[in-house]
């Protein structure tokens, strides 16, 4: 569906998606009903582990049964799971919840890679490196809406009515979903080659140029998970109130939106370089947020720093969809993301595992090791090129 504002399906799905009134209170919905931190902690593990292991069966999936109906299929999982917190919450029901987190992370298995996969086949690199971060606008445009309207809702209706309103939105993403243009196949394969490859339970070779990538994923969303989790222990070692959390999320929020008009404006012939000097800018931000304690200072880095580590990372995907044409594996083009996704989950569960061991050494050790490895991560892709 297009209209006079060039507003896809995907496009107003994605927005759909972003409206998850709840995420504010997300701790709440669970500790609310009796949850104790244990058990939240185990239902959280339970999705990751779930993600984990549901990477390469639902890529193989995917690239089975086409982009298209993977998505539509995702945004229906999404609904039965956003309807399983709605009925575990209603019901005080720790086994819903259980549920939930298995079905949401299935849904996040097959959705991995698989947006990217489609928009990769319509559009050439220029194009898809600026839709990709559309798309992506359009989420977090639901987000910065959800957000704003969150305090009234829960003022008058309660985590109730956020939990209610969530599952509405999510119902008219699963319509939405079905007016998505079907992609176009497109065989890279040759006989030989998918006969003695497609039997493979795991489809990446163990060479430099697939670590490298997988490396590079995870740095950015290290870097990603680094920034929400510790912006608020940020603002409070700078003196300033929780309260100024929320204006703080919706500019860098906002700010991250210019991703679109920034790529668009680089132009494809200067992808490789905006990729290095975001990258090299991203580690300096890092080793500055993580050490230095001057307001003047961080509150800009905090604004900015979502949209200095996105540009290179939406570059990047387009260097990674190279690399999988490279290899002659686009008809498995979601498998094989699926594969690199599931290598930066294991890089995140190991970083994280080291960041609780030299927790005692403070938030700058985790800031200064992600600074640095970015800064030299970008010289190697300079090196290599």
């Amino acid at each position: 569906m297009t209209n006079k504002f060039n507003i896809d399906n995907l496009e107003i799905m994605s927005f759909l998606n972003g409206l998850v009134f709840f995420a504010p209170v997300a701790l709440l919905v669970r500790t609310r009903v009796g949850i104790n931190l244990d058990q939240f902690f185990i239902l959280q593990a339970t999705l990751s582990l779930v993600i984990f292991l549901g990477e390469i069966p639902t890529g193989k999936i995917t690239d089975f049964v086409g982009y298209k109906n993977t998505i539509v299929l995702s945004q229906i999982m999404f609904l039965i799971a956003r309807s399983l917190i709605l009925a575990a919450f209603l019901f005080k029901n720790y086994y819903l919840f259980f549920a939930e987190a298995i079905i949401e992370g299935i849904a996040i298995s097959f959705t991995s890679g698989t947006i990217s996969a489609y928009l990769y086949q319509k559009y050439d690199e220029s194009e898809y490196v600026v839709k990709n971060a559309r798309v992506n606008n359009f989420s977090t445009a639901g987000f910065i809406a959800s957000t704003i309207m969150y305090a009234g809702i829960y003022h008058f209706f309660g985590i109730e009515g956020l939990l209610v309103l969530t599952v509405m939105m999510n119902v008219i993403a699963v319509f939405v979903s079905f007016g998505i243009e079907r992609e176009h196949l497109i065989k890279d394969y040759t006989t030989d080659k998918l006969v003695t490859e497609k039997h493979k339970l795991f489809i990446l070779k163990f060479n430099a140029e697939n670590i490298t990538i997988m490396v590079t994923l995870a740095l950015v969303s290290i870097s990603f998970i680094l920034i929400n989790f510790f912006y608020v222990d940020k603002l409070e070692m700078l003196g300033i109130s929780e309260e100024w959390m929320t204006a703080i999320i919706l500019g860098y929020s906002m700010l991250q939106m210019a991703s679109e008009k920034i790529l668009a404006i680089i132009g494809e012939k200067n992808y490789f370089k905006a990729f290095i000097i975001g990258f090299i800018v991203s580690g300096i931000c890092m080793l500055v947020f993580g050490s230095v304690n001057s307001k003047l200072i961080i509150i800009p880095i905090m604004l900015f720093l979502p949209l200095v580590v996105s540009v290179p990372a939406y570059i990047f995907d387009g260097i990674e969809n190279k690399v999988v044409d490279k290899n002659h594996l686009g008809d498995r083009r979601a498998e094989v993301l699926s594969a690199y996704n599931m290598g930066v989950g294991l890089v995140e569960v190991l970083f994280l595992f080291a960041s609780a061991y030299v927790s005692g050494l403070g938030i700058s050790a985790c800031f200064t090791v992600v600074g640095v490895l970015m800064i030299l991560l970008a010289g190697a892709y300079v090196v290599l090129k």
